[in-house]
């Protein structure tokens, strides 16, 4: 398994590219309200913090299977806010 520490790095760069490509929408299209894109961003802002608080709090670490059933959650949770983008479209 990989280490925590670069899952926790990944997950942060990425919030951080969505982040910032949810403002270089709302640059370069004045008609999206700036209400819906800060809703998107503090959706996705929420959802990092809720995978890292479930990362740091697992206590079955004793069980592999467990452990990877666990970190699969994660990421799968983890492309949630990867889709959170679409809504920008709507």
């Amino acid at each position: 398994m990989a280490k925590v520490r670069f899952l926790k790095k990944d997950i942060n760069f990425i919030t951080g590219e969505l982040v910032s490509e949810c403002l270089t929408y709302q640059f370069f299209h004045h008609e999206v309200p700036v209400e819906k894109v800060s809703d998107i961003i503090t959706e996705i802002v929420e959802n990092r913090n809720d995978l890292f608080n479930r990362i740091n709090n697992f206590g079955e670490k004793k069980n592999p299977r467990l452990v990877k059933k666990h970190f699969s959650e994660i990421r799968r949770d983890f492309e949630k806010s990867v889709a959170l983008l679409d809504k920008l479209v709507e």
